[in-house]
């Protein structure tokens, strides 16, 4: 085999040539470059991954998250892929460990070579992958759900939890709340959830009168809820995972005393028994917000999601993680079915950035905005839901904005 020889001058610009392609995104590929030129994608497959606590603290969001994105998966490869391409999906373990979020996600940009990463859980561990995604360009896809970096590769779906955070104080305003505390992690979930709750208060005129933090993946809660008792509020706001959150619930009622407690569809993990059932009588009467709808919804994409997820993994069929977490791959899939055979990164932006008021009949209206100025939040408001001991009640019927009074 022969070898070819450069010269001085031309051997560092076509090193310099190699860094570039290599560290940069798919923006540039050329026009009618194959499936070949596109990472994770060939004539016949593509490729997606995602990164969730499938241990830790929040593994009952992880879980759910993980059967929704397999219904989604199987239910499209089952009729055929996406425009002819079955997906490939590679989920990761974190332990809801911010440092093995942020390691994982590079590993499937670098190492496993997805095309996008796709619902990955985690408010508190998903801004750390922020600079490498900035760097890389590869698209992350509904994550769930951390504050909106801005960047043109990061799409949000579903309510932030800062603002689903005013929407619960908008709505303890309603109920005649003058004083209400917070208990939160020391993480991006508990900082966005805090932030929220100071933001609204302030505006509505309810008094914050305590504001204790727990540690992630930390069993001790007992001081927090001590603390905040003493502080006499009426109601408790929770910035807490599925864990904490229910041992804040039975340490609430181990105190006999009944101030409201409300969560985000994070903390309390709204329409699903994550959380409420493992704080058996004491989540009775809790609270929490909405980003999706109802695992019981009658709405015809809440059915087929029902039967795809009987099919995948029937244990999550009554989760609203799952239910989240197949609405967001199928939102996903619909993008890339429009791009036709311009898979590069920049058409992703471009057609995600040209759904308008897309309805997908699990979350609000979509629309994708550019992300300049305004980030890709793809949907606002939210629905207040009541777990009265067996199930999960609509409290609202429509999509509540934040800022808005609630009845």
């Amino acid at each position: 085999m022969s070898r070819r020889r450069f010269s001085r001058t031309a051997l560092p610009a076509l090193l310099t040539a190699l860094a570039v392609a290599g560290c940069s995104s798919q923006a540039a590929a050329p026009p009618g470059a194959g499936a070949a030129a596109v990472q994770g994608v060939t004539d016949d497959s593509i490729v997606i991954g995602t990164t969730l606590p499938l241990s830790g603290g929040a593994s009952t969001s992880g879980k759910g998250f993980e059967g929704g994105l397999n219904a989604a998966v199987k239910e499209i490869n089952d009729k055929g892929g996406v425009n002819g391409r079955k997906v490939r999906l590679v989920v990761l373990d974190d332990g809801f460990e911010a440092a093995r979020s942020v390691a994982n996600i590079r590993r499937l940009g670098d190492q496993e070579k997805v095309y996008a990463v796709v619902s990955p859980a985690g408010s508190a561990n998903i801004p750390g992958s922020y600079p490498y995604l900035k760097q890389k360009g590869l698209p992350l896809f509904a994550p769930v759900l951390p504050p909106d970096p801005k960047q043109d590769s990061v799409f949000l779906l579903g309510t932030s939890q800062h603002d689903q955070a005013r929407v619960i104080v908008d709505f303890l305003a309603g109920k005649g709340v003058k004083k209400l505390a917070v208990i939160g992690q020391d993480n991006e979930l508990g900082h966005a959830i805090r932030d929220g709750v100071k933001a609204e208060a302030a505006a509505t005129g309810l008094e914050v009168v305590a504001n204790e933090t727990t540690e992630p993946n930390s069993t001790e809660v007992s001081s927090a809820v001590l603390k905040v008792r003493d502080a006499g509020p009426e109601a408790i706001v929770l910035g807490t995972d599925n864990t904490q959150s229910a041992l804040v619930m039975k340490a609430v009622r181990e105190l006999g005393w009944q101030p409201r407690i409300m969560g985000t569809s994070s903390t309390v993990t709204t329409g699903s028994a994550g959380t409420v059932g493992p704080a058996g009588e004491a989540a009775k009467g809790i609270h929490g917000t909405l980003i999706s709808e109802l695992p019981v919804s009658d709405a015809p994409e809440a059915a087929a999601w029902r039967t795809a997820q009987q099919a995948a993994a029937p244990s999550e069929v009554g989760s609203a993680y799952a239910l989240q977490a197949y609405a967001n791959t199928k939102i996903f899939f619909e993008i890339v079915s429009r791009m036709g055979d311009d898979l590069s990164w920049a058409n992703f932006t471009k057609t995600a950035e040209s759904l308008k008021d897309h309805k997908s009949g699990i979350y609000p209206p979509i629309t994708f905005g550019p992300a300049a100025g305004g980030g890709h939040v793809g949907t606002t408001g939210a629905k207040v839901a009541e777990w009265d001991g067996s199930a999960w009640k609509l409290v609202t019927d429509d999509w509540v904005l934040p800022g808005r009074p609630v009845s």
